[in-house]
């Protein structure tokens, strides 16, 4: 693999790092927030009781911040794939950190803030989906069963929440932390196995 190649790998572990420490560092820095009464967009949402100046600035502007730095790792998606499967899910995969960068250029409240987490969590389920196939179809077996294993227990946290209730209840935190944990670690698997 040539440099470019590498660096477009390790963009991908980097928009991970950035989003980690903003959305931890906003927990953190929040006087108030709760997992069980909250949602992470909460943190970003100026005049919410869990924000602060500091919540807002860390959790919008790392969002932002991480989906832009992360898209040379959809170039390398589809410049390493074994399988045209592989290679269409670069798309969903660049339409996702889009849809995270969204999140924090509209804060929670604004009309395109729903549209814009929809097409992260969405858009990070295709992509590891396509990726599975792609994986399946190029003979990578274990590593199709790894990646459907996430999009299995990412769909399955959704499902679980959503059965519970309102979509919109407190706790919305939760499911929103599962399933960034499941693309954050497909996404680290996967710029590793690439880079």
């Amino acid at each position: 693999m040539n440099d470019a190649g590498r660096v477009a790998s390790s963009a991908g572990l980097v928009a991970v790092g950035v989003a980690a420490v903003a959305i931890v560092g906003a927990v953190l820095a929040s006087p108030s927030f709760a997992f069980s009464g909250n949602a992470l967009s909460d943190l970003g949402q100026p005049g919410n009781a869990a924000a602060t100046p500091l919540t807002t600035l860390l959790f919008d502007g790392g969002l932002i911040t991480a989906g832009i730095v992360g898209l040379p790792f959809g170039v390398r998606l589809w410049s390493g794939s074994d399988h045209p499967l592989e290679r269409v899910a670069a798309v969903p995969f660049v339409t996702a950190l889009l849809g995270m960068a969204g999140v924090g250029l509209f804060p929670a409240g604004q009309a395109l803030h729903v549209p814009a987490a929809l097409t992260l969590y969405l858009g990070s389920m295709v992509a590891m989906a396509c990726y599975a196939a792609g994986n399946a179809a190029a003979g990578a077996r274990r590593r199709a069963a790894g990646t459907a294993t996430l999009v299995a227990a990412h769909v399955a946290v959704w499902w679980w929440w959503a059965a519970g209730g309102s979509v919109t209840r407190p706790g919305l935190a939760v499911p929103e932390t599962v399933g960034a944990v499941i693309f954050a670690g497909w996404v680290c698997w996967t710029a590793r196995r690439e880079g």
